[in-house]
């Protein structure tokens, strides 16, 4: 659009279902802009906050024209989102509402602090929660992204309508956002909608600045009102990397973690075999502007066991001795079936488009992205990053009291 906006159209006929999402590229990391430092949780604050309108919710308004809607804030995104059968115009009409006027008063920010905070709350009694943001400041101390999303108690006191309004201007721009939808939709349409909506552009594009990076921290435990131990393994990618290299990247870490420790992995029946992990274990790969990591977590009987497994088998060495050829070409070939899966899925194409929109990445280029991988890229990123330096861990035990 000419204010910088990005629509993209997925039309699917025959479809049942649409499904639209509106990304910012502004998240829980996004703290240092110019010289502002805005108080954790304000990406956050501002989801929760923008379904709020004078007299009305706009929840209210997507179940009156039969549609699901939800919203959820990242590191690096906040994305608002519905699903439907039916009215996807109004719907649509709905969706850029709630992301173009902002209603921000004294009684509904101070009405919401105590709500948030409940929600804080909740989550420190979940133990993969609290386990998520414990291996996180062990790989970045001291770093906006080990903060909880929602932020602190504290940091909600620093929350008030006045920064929220100006942090809402400054990245809810038109080109610092993108919408998709995807179903059985008029194009014309969608761009006659969204061309008369209310688009205002009051905020002037800040350079986003980031903390310089600490060194990783040696680990850590503490204890739980849990009943089975909880550990997690955190490996730090540092990398001068941004675009489709990034992405490339991060499926090329998926594909040596899938050869390692994925299901069908010697070592993942090992771990089994010997009861180390159980059916919780996972490993997530995140590949971030300025952050890249990989977590591996689960339920265990033996921390100590768990953490030196991983140290152990998470290497070039072990990779060179299990990546065949035949065994890469299988491994490719599964994330290949993946993308293609996830075509019959309005949902997964939608917000995996959303978020490539802000690497510069055209989502018809995946499927080219992983057939351009080789072998070889597998064994120098494991090589290159699977070393003792770049990792370390954190364990949740039971309180046996």
């Amino acid at each position: 659009m000419a204010n910088g906006f990005e629509i993209e159209i997925v039309p699917l006929p025959g479809f049942n279902q649409v499904y639209s999402v509106v990304m910012a590229n502004f998240g829980s990391v996004d703290t240092k802009q110019g010289i502002k430092t805005l108080p954790a949780g304000i990406a956050h604050f501002i989801e929760h906050k923008l379904f709020a309108k004078p007299g009305y919710d706009v929840s209210e308004k997507f179940a009156k024209y039969g549609a699901n809607s939800n919203a959820y804030t990242s590191y690096t995104k906040t994305a608002y989102l519905f699903q439907t059968l039916e009215n996807p115009y109004d719907n649509l009409k709905t969706l850029l509402d709630l992301v173009q006027n902002p209603y921000f008063t004294e009684e509904n920010v101070a009405s919401e602090r105590g709500i948030i905070n409940q929600e804080i709350q909740m989550y420190l009694d979940m133990p993969e929660f609290v386990l998520e943001q414990r291996i996180l400041a062990q790989l970045y101390p001291n770093d906006p992204i080990a903060e909880d999303i929602a932020g602190t108690n504290d940091t909600l006191q620093l929350i008030n309508n006045k920064n929220l309004l100006q942090a809402y201007q400054d990245n809810y721009r038109p080109s610092n956002m993108d919408l998709v939808i995807v179903g059985d939709v008029d194009p014309e349409k969608i761009e006659n909608i969204v061309e008369n909506s209310n688009f205002q552009t009051l905020g002037q594009p800040l350079e986003k600045t980031f903390n310089k990076l600490t060194p990783i921290g040696s680990g850590g435990q503490e204890q739980m009102d849990i009943s089975q131990a909880r550990s997690a393994y955190g490996i730090r990618i540092d990398i001068d990397m941004s675009g489709y290299d990034l992405v490339k990247k991060q499926f090329e870490m998926n594909m040596v973690m899938e050869t390692l420790i994925g299901e069908s992995s010697s070592n993942y029946q090992e771990m089994n075999r010997l009861g180390i992990i159980d059916d919780s274990f996972s490993y997530n790969v995140v590949a971030e502007n300025n952050y890249c990591f990989i977590i591996i977590s689960g339920s265990t009987n033996n921390s100590e066991e768990f953490q030196e497994y991983l140290r152990k088998n998470l290497s070039y060495e072990s990779l060179k001795a299990v990546l065949t050829d035949t065994k890469f070409e299988r491994i490719k070939r599964d994330a290949i079936g993946a993308y293609l899966f996830a075509q019959n899925s309005p949902e997964a194409i939608a917000n995996q488009m959303a978020e490539l929109y802000f690497y510069d990445v055209d989502y018809l280029e995946l499927i080219h992205m992983i057939n351009s991988i080789h072998r070889d890229d597998l064994l120098e990123v494991s090589e290159q990053f699977l070393k003792d330096e770049n990792c370390t861990y954190y364990n949740l035990l039971p309180n046996r009291k």
